[in-house]
């Protein structure tokens, strides 16, 4: 008898599963997804012409009809081509959309940095004045001008 009860919710589990699922996908959750095929390169969610209005219509009878999101993705990418969709996939060659303007922006802020320290460090400050020679005769005049003004200067 438990066996049987178990089949029995077993099965109603799996014929119920898809429905909750579509259930549970509204429409909103889709169209972020996807771009509005009008040619106006918006998204499905912001564009508010009449091919935006059709496609809705389009996806809530598809989500009436128990399809779930991923479903429905899938559908339109059959459809359209992976173009339709709001963001590249994250996998294959679409990763590089995802990591390659980190990756530059990495790549220039290091540049940068070597660039600055470069660019300091062959900069002399103005109150360094350590590495700065006198010719011999101003040398030799400023020594005894400092002699006479040592000597003549007592209190």
């Amino acid at each position: 008898m438990n066996r049987k009860r178990f089949l029995i919710i077993a099965l109603f589990l799996a014929m119920f599963g898809q429905v909750l699922a579509a259930m549970a996908t509204t429409v909103s959750e889709v169209e972020k997804h996807l771009m509005c095929t009008c040619g106006c390169t918006m998204a499905l969610y912001t564009c508010e012409c009449q091919t935006a209005v059709k496609m809705r219509a389009e996806i809530a009878g598809l989500i009436d009809s128990g399809m779930n999101k991923d479903q429905i993705l899938k559908q339109y990418v059959a459809r359209y081509g992976e173009k339709i969709l709001s963001a590249p996939t994250k996998s294959g060659f679409n990763l590089t959309a995802w990591v390659l303007p980190f990756l530059v922006l990495g790549l220039a802020t290091f540049g940068v940095v070597k660039v600055v320290k470069k660019w300091s460090a062959s900069r002399k400050s103005p109150w360094d004045r350590s590495s700065e020679i006198l010719p011999s005769d101003f040398q030799t005049r400023l020594k005894k001008e400092l002699e006479t003004f040592d000597e003549g200067d007592t209190i």
